[in-house]
């Protein structure tokens, strides 16, 4: 009688029995962190896709800045006289004409720099014969072009208007123009993240 007095007496108030164990969270907790980290999966794909769209856009863009400034500047009387895709585009960064938002690896004053895109792959421009003892023509050559965007620009460029001729990967179109099945078909999916696309962009004349 006297332990069961003293067991009373030690009893806590309020407690009916001992504390269950909750373990690492309530179920409200672990309910809250997954809608928590599907939140930010969905946030970040969100991001991801609207940087794909503006790298796209973007190398649109400076595909037609390079094509403009290398047709204003670039040539003379007697074309475009360089001797090779790396010194017509050491040249073109050596005078300052490379878009600002397009990276430059090496020496910008050395006319020895190469072009980058946001893809991560070189940019040369290559000066093109005419086959008539001069160089009348370039052409504009951007790799590791992501397959959805190698489709945009192809639908972009391929109306015959700016390039002469197109190229995408070994498929040539003379005529400068690409329909959307066209560039479908010739257009390769990526390698992981990474494009596997070559496209080239030439103007004759």
């Amino acid at each position: 009688m006297s332990q069961l007095l003293t067991v009373l007496r030690n009893r806590k108030p309020g407690r009916v029995g001992p504390e269950p164990d909750r373990g690492w969270g309530s179920a409200d907790q672990g309910g809250s962190g997954i809608l928590g980290i599907l939140g930010l999966v969905v946030v970040v794909g969100l991001i991801w896709g609207l940087w794909a769209l503006f790298n796209g856009g973007q190398e649109a863009s400076n595909i037609s800045d390079i094509a403009t400034k290398t047709k204003g500047y670039m040539g003379g009387r007697t074309g475009y006289n360089f001797t090779s895709g790396t010194t017509m585009t050491g040249n073109f960064i050596q005078r300052g004409f490379a878009p600002g938002n397009m990276r430059v690896v090496g020496d910008a004053d050395s006319g020895t720099a190469t072009l980058w895109n946001a893809w991560g792959g070189q940019v040369v421009l290559t000066p093109v014969s005419s086959g008539a003892g001069m160089n009348s023509g370039f052409s504009i050559t951007t790799n590791n072009v992501p397959m959805k965007d190698c489709i945009s620009l192809a639908q972009q460029f391929g109306n015959g208007g700016i390039f002469s001729e197109i190229a995408i990967n070994s498929t040539q179109h003379p005529d400068g123009t690409v329909t959307s099945e066209e560039a479908g078909k010739e257009c390769t999916k990526n390698s992981g993240s990474a494009g596997t696309n070559t496209m080239k962009f030439q103007v004759n004349g």
